[in-house]
């Protein structure tokens, strides 16, 4: 009998590459555990700390889907009155929310905040199978894992009650999976991108465009210009990746129809208007003023250039350009990714000049490109140990660097918020013990923020603030003449701020007007008017 030999060790991975990856995974398991501890910290709180308007936007939608899982299209966000529907996004993050809310009887902003750290974390799925199609060494996918993970825009924005971390899921998937089926010639993998294109297009537009722009470049210039030979299988990728547009279109033209009957939502957030197109995209003059770059780069130092003593905000930039100079192979890659994560704020620069949390989707672009750099860095001396561990080390500094950011920015900001029984006690139980289930509140002077009515649990209008939407005025009018017997104003609240001795008179009988009490009292929101008609307990 032959003696069987033991397997030789692949030229390809050799022993130390082996432990170097173990080392890598190591590093990747310790962001995902230290992640988890950040991702939960004040997790009973309420969502009152950054752009927390976004959040109990969702959460009220959420809300009134709960108990009714056939509510979808025709969802509730009764924020600008009555029609109480005014479509923003499809809700497939609220649906899904309201039903682990409803299986598990888990607090409805906890089961919001697991949900998005659950949509967070599957996103590893699609990156890992994008740099295995890119076959970025497997040391790497560890180390873009513990770079995804220890990012303070993920540890802060992912476990928000927002829809950004289900948007990232589709559209990194829709592009894992159309890079997949071109690489491999597979339609099943571009069937499965079309899906997932499909529903983020109807999530969240544009991170949908964002990611398909990455998707077309890697098609089109990440092996170099494309072969003859793969011309109809670059035609098929280009056209799954499009193809969203259309029910993407189809939904904003819907979402418009369904605004269009509330007074306010028809003067503020019609897609198709020329005023929500300057508010999306920015005008030419926002996009020329240094002013307004210099505080998107403050969104990208405080949430992804993290500092570092000694180096500051260069890490990130040193990574990348030792990437470019290291394996100039790299660099269209490298350069693709890039793109992607300048094309949020290019394209769409009001939104990211105004909400920091869009970064969440295109900051992983960021992550793709640190991760390139890191293989090139490996490659520069592929027999030599060296390489890799500066690439580690690297890795690791951003790693600790991002934690300590988050813990020094953001965890101080989750710990100031008050606690949820102090909520209760100087907003719900007032607003509840005035305004019964069913009537309406009308709020004045904190624009059309929805946090007092979410937590209030009560339908209203939140008066938006807006130079051509005079108070009172037509939509007003309007919005007031559209309530039922049984939804009529239950009471007004008024920010304190609104006020001053010029315009007390005029609040004075207007509330009068109204039929609401001269009394007011004080609450978390402002000064509570209730209506005359209603007794101390809040029955007519």
């Amino acid at each position: 009998m032959s003696r069987r030999r033991k397997p030789a060790v692949e030229k390809s991975q050799p022993a130390s590459s082996k432990n170097f990856t173990y080392t890598c995974a190591v590093l990747a398991a310790l962001a995902v555990l230290c992640s988890v501890w950040a991702l939960t910290r004040e997790w009973d709180k309420p969502l009152l700390d950054i752009h927390s308007f976004r959040q109990t936007q969702t959460a009220i939608s959420t809300y009134y889907m709960v108990g009714d899982p056939g509510v979808f299209l025709d969802y509730t966000t009764p924020i600008l009155g009555k029609p109480w529907a005014i479509s923003l996004e499809v809700p497939f993050y609220q649906w899904v929310v309201a039903r682990w809310h409803e299986l598990t009887r888990m607090g409805l902003d906890q089961s919001g905040k697991l949900v998005s750290i659950a949509f967070l974390f599957a996103s590893i799925w699609p990156l890992w199978v994008l740099l295995r199609t890119l076959q970025i060494p497997l040391a790497v996918h560890w180390l873009a894992i513990a770079v995804f993970l220890s990012m303070p825009l993920h540890l802060y924005w992912g476990r928000s009650f927002l829809i950004e971390t289900m948007g990232l899921f589709l559209s990194l998937s829709m592009v894992a999976c159309i890079f997949a089926g071109y690489r491999h010639k597979n339609w099943r993998w571009l069937a499965a991108g079309l899906a997932f294109g499909i529903l983020a297009a109807l999530c969240k537009i544009t991170t949908w465009a964002v990611a398909c722009g990455v998707a077309g470049l890697l098609v089109l210039f990440s092996e170099g210009l494309p072969k003859r030979q793969n011309i109809a299988w670059l035609l098929l990728a280009g056209a799954v990746a499009v193809l969203p547009i259309v029910p993407g279109k189809l939904w904003l033209v819907y979402g418009d129809a369904v605004k269009s009957a509330n007074p306010f939502a028809r003067e503020i957030i019609i897609a198709s208007s020329d005023k929500q197109a300057a508010w999306s995209f920015g005008t030419w003059e926002q996009k020329t003023n240094p002013a307004v770059w210099q505080h998107i780069g403050r969104h990208i130092g405080d949430q992804l250039a993290v500092p570092v003593p000694v180096l500051s905000h260069w890490l990130v930039p040193l990574i990348l350009l030792a990437g470019a100079l290291a394996n100039p192979k790299r660099l269209p890659l490298l350069l693709i990714f890039l793109a992607g994560f300048a094309a949020g704020p290019l394209v769409f620069t009001n939104f990211y000049f105004e909400h920091n949390y869009y970064w969440v989707a295109n900051g992983t672009w960021l992550v793709l490109a640190l991760g390139v750099a890191l293989t090139a860095i490996i490659e520069f001396r592929p027999k030599e140990n060296w390489p890799q561990y500066t690439a580690l080390v690297l890795c690791a500094a951003l790693c600790l660097a991002g934690f300590a950011a988050w813990h020094s920015k953001f965890l101080p900001v989750l710990k100031n918020l008050p606690e949820r029984e102090k909520l209760a006690e100087v907003w719900k139980t007032p607003i509840q013990k005035a305004v019964p289930p069913g009537r309406t509140v009308l709020i004045l002077g904190n624009d059309w923020n929805p946090n007092s009515l979410y937590y209030a649990e009560r339908k209203g209008i939140a008066f938006p603030t807006a130079d051509w939407i005079p108070l009172p005025g037509p939509q007003l009018d309007e919005s007031l003449a559209n309530l039922g017997p049984d939804e009529r104003l239950g009471a007004v609240v008024v920010n304190e701020q609104l006020l001053n001795a010029g315009n007390q008179a005029f609040f004075a009988d207007y509330l009068q007007k109204l039929g609401m009490s001269s009394q007011g009292q004080r609450t978390a929101f402002g000064l509570l008017f209730p209506a005359r008609n209603l007794g101390g307990d809040g029955r007519p």
